[in-house]
């Protein structure tokens, strides 16, 4: 799948095909994935995400305010508060909001409202707790997965965006339909869980659909690369670390989680005799201006 970068006239967004796959979209969101605090730890330890954060500071080279729905270990927010003169991070889980805060990214460092030029708020991208026209950008990176109503984040994303300031933009990232890591929890996880399959292209094209009805008309799209790497020599020593990295990222404590880790066994073996030392978490970026 190619990843340069595609301008998306409005009304083309449904058919587009980094929505996909789209014999499989599903008619209405299938609800949030819960989010482990310990399993989101260990996936971001072997994660690989630089051409993401890369596309992130591209998205938003001229803006001053940036808001970022939905911080989570802060790899991103950082390098956003970098570059910008104000960086606002909403964060829902109080255990990352004290990650967030700490001057080193750990969870034991005091907790204090402003560090490292980040401001980090407590709260709900359903209800962004800021003025209208807040922020000249608004980012949400693997955020839309996890709303309780997704439109409505959209929709708050929207309302804190300064529409005159110059190139006010919202940024959306979200799973691509050749995503790796999503595509096994689809294949084994998500049914042992009975779960409707995950589908994050259905949730960007109505971001797009939201985000065009509200305004935001000059839309874009590419593709990243990111990728979970398992160093392990071992094949099996290999396959039981992604099998319970993959089981904790959505499942972790989950009855059946014993029972998903071994079904994944197969599956893995299959994926690292072609790609024997990472998964990819390959994402599309969507920029609305």
């Amino acid at each position: 799948m190619k990843s340069a970068a595609v301008a998306l006239p409005a009304t083309d967004f449904a058919a587009h095909p980094f929505f996909g796959p789209l014999d499989r979209r599903p008619s209405r969101y299938r609800g949030p994935h819960r989010l482990s605090h310990h399993g989101w730890l260990n996936f971001v330890e072997r994660l690989e995400r630089r051409e993401e954060v890369s596309a992130v500071l591209a998205a938003v080279a001229t803006s001053r305010r940036v808001l970022d729905v939905g911080g989570g270990t802060g790899e991103l927010t950082r390098a956003v508060a970098a570059r910008v003169e104000r960086c606002v991070t909403v964060e829902p889980h109080a255990r990352r909001v004290e990650v967030l805060q700490a001057p080193d990214g750990s969870a034991q460092a005091p907790d204090v409202p402003r560090t490292g030029g980040i401001e980090v708020l407590p709260g709900h991208a359903e209800a962004l707790p800021f003025p209208d026209a807040s922020f000249d950008a608004v980012l949400a990176c693997w955020v839309l997965p996890y709303a309780e109503d997704p439109d409505r984040a959209v929709r708050e994303m929207a309302r804190v965006c300064d529409r005159s300031a110059p190139g006010g933009r919202v940024v959306l990232i979200g799973g691509a339909p050749d995503n790796e890591l999503v595509s096994l929890l689809n294949e084994v996880c998500v049914p042992l869980a009975g779960e409707p399959h995950d589908h994050q292209g259905h949730l960007l094209a109505d971001a797009v659909r939201t985000l065009s009805g509200l305004g935001f008309t000059d839309i874009s799209l590419h593709r990243t690369e990111a990728a979970l790497h398992f160093s392990e020599p071992d094949l099996e020593e290999r396959i039981t670390a992604a099998a319970a990295l993959l089981t904790d990222f959505w499942y972790e404590g989950h009855p059946r989680a014993a029972e998903m880790r071994e079904a994944l066994r197969p599956a893995l073996h299959r994926h690292f005799a072609l790609r024997p030392y990472a998964i990819g978490d390959q994402g599309i970026v969507l920029v609305a201006v």
